[in-house]
């Protein structure tokens, strides 16, 4: 790929900003094992939450037909992430809290 073609940057780029909600949500979910289990095991929650990152990473990139890993794949990939933590994060938080205080107020 020359400097100028820039075809296909648009559909790698959204593809990155998937990849990196994906490796956002992942964080979270290996969030509870690293809080709760002994240090050994939060260790390798972390490598595993680094490993799934690279993977959805080279993924997008792969499928995007990407021959190399960018600057503006790694900035895909932070405002995904960025979009996840922001935004479906936090209403994912309210709505549990939502159902949480609905709960308290059936079992009183």
């Amino acid at each position: 790929m020359t400097f100028f073609e820039t075809a296909g940057q648009g559909r790698v780029f959204l593809l990155l900003l998937y990849a990196g909600a994906g490796a956002a949500l992942c964080y979270d979910a290996l969030s509870l094992p690293r809080r709760h289990l002994p240090r050994p095991f939060a260790i390798l929650a972390d490598w595993l939450w680094c490993l799934m990152t690279a993977a959805l990473c080279l993924g997008a990139v792969a499928m995007g037909q990407e021959s190399r890993l960018r600057l503006y794949a790694l900035l895909g990939m932070l405002c995904g992430a960025g979009i996840y933590c922001l935004g479906v994060r936090q209403i994912g938080i309210a709505v549990a809290r939502l159902i949480r205080k609905d709960r308290k107020k059936r079992t009183e």
